[in-house]
């Protein structure tokens, strides 16, 4: 199978934002602008985030000026990496 990971998204994605404008965002700062917890911003970094409510996430989106599929990252079980249906699409 596979899973979402976030694991070391927020800080690319700050660094991303501070090549782009010149501002250096720190991940509290990050949390303050998008109103989110700062504690959410840190789960989601660590990869930790079981569960993250949209909303939040789109907030954290604007103030990054990314889009979700840059912070929530699909990655494929090395066991699964290759696996085929039954019509020979991966799965």
């Amino acid at each position: 199978m596979g899973k979402i990971t976030t694991e070391g998204r927020i800080t690319i994605l700050l660094g991303k934002r501070q090549a782009t404008t010149g501002e250096r965002l720190s991940p509290r700062r990050l949390a303050q602008l998008a109103g989110v917890p700062k504690d959410l911003v840190y789960r989601l970094d660590a990869g930790q985030a079981r569960y993250v409510d949209l909303q939040a996430l789109a907030r954290l989106c604007n103030v990054l000026r990314c889009r979700m599929d840059d912070i929530l990252i699909w990655v494929e079980d090395e066991d699964t990496k290759g696996d085929h249906g039954r019509n020979g699409e991966p799965l």
